[in-house]
């Protein structure tokens, strides 16, 4: 029987080997990122769109039309300055806020102020004021829409890990005539949680293809770095940047086995 060393015979052997690939848990894992920032960018939006629908509601309520000088066409961070005169006589001198179109000073347009705050203008140009925020509004709806099917695809890529037991392994890849070993138990993080070692196997690179023989049918998974790296179909060969490969009876179950995919044959006795 084909056993492992004690870790303390073994400094360089079982540790080395059972950190080269991420925990089951955590290789899908950080893709749920995706979903909150795609959620958090359309609420960010949403935001920005209110914003501005409030803005055109105050004008629409207490905006005035008026023709302004530019004095200053400002700059790419800067805001252009106008001057107007307020139907009630008053002379303003103030920011305006444009649609991004190039001024010069001394050009003339029309822009609307809000009567009670004359200093509060803009450009007149009703089909961007309206047409920026339906825009975001829109988009921002739809980032929700597609942060949940991201959340959907991620749960039917990765519905979880049910590790077949060493007898079921032993019968599966012991009918195999390349070498094979089972993975030594991995030590306790901090949080006390353990590595799924239960289903773990390790194997030769160079005797990869057998993994299709003793898993006929099933959904097998290349993952190195960390992340997945597309299904591994029979008689591809792997990269050496593909450290391990998931397996499990099909799409949308849970993974069952993953194999550590070796340069050289662990240190063991017999």
């Amino acid at each position: 029987m084909t056993t492992w060393r004690e870790a303390k015979d073994m400094p360089d052997g079982p540790s080395k080997i059972s950190s080269r690939g991420r925990g089951p848990d955590r290789v899908f894992t950080g893709r749920a990122d995706v979903f909150w920032k795609t959620l958090v960018a359309g609420l960010v939006l949403l935001a920005v769109a209110g914003y501005f629908f409030h803005s055109n509601v105050t004008f629409s309520k207490h905006g005035v039309v008026a023709t302004a000088e530019v004095l200053d066409a400002g700059g790419p961070h800067e805001r252009p300055t106008a001057r107007f005169v307020t139907r009630a006589g008053r002379e303003i001198v103030t920011k305006i806020s444009t649609d991004g179109g190039d001024l010069r000073a001394g050009e003339s347009l029309t822009v609307e102020y809000d009567e009670r705050d004359p200093t509060r203008a803009r450009e007149l140009d009703r089909s961007w004021n309206w047409g920026l925020p339906i825009g975001l509004t829109t988009v921002g709806l739809a980032m929700p829409a597609v942060a949940g099917w991201i959340l959907l695809r991620r749960r039917r890529e990765y519905p979880g890990w049910d590790a077949l037991s060493s007898s079921e392994i032993a019968e599966i890849f012991g009918a195999l005539s390349v070498p094979w070993w089972p993975a030594a138990p991995s030590p306790a993080t901090a949080d006390g949680s353990r590595e799924h070692e239960e289903g773990r196997v390790l194997m030769l690179r160079q005797d990869q293809q057998a993994i299709h023989r003793a898993l006929p049918g099933w959904d097998l998974r290349a993952v190195g770095a960390g992340s997945d790296q597309g299904r591994w179909r029979a008689g591809q060969r792997l990269s050496t940047a593909v450290e391990e490969v998931w397996c499990r009876r099909g799409r949308g179950e849970p993974w069952r086995v993953r194999v550590s995919l070796l340069e050289q044959p662990p240190p063991l006795t017999t």
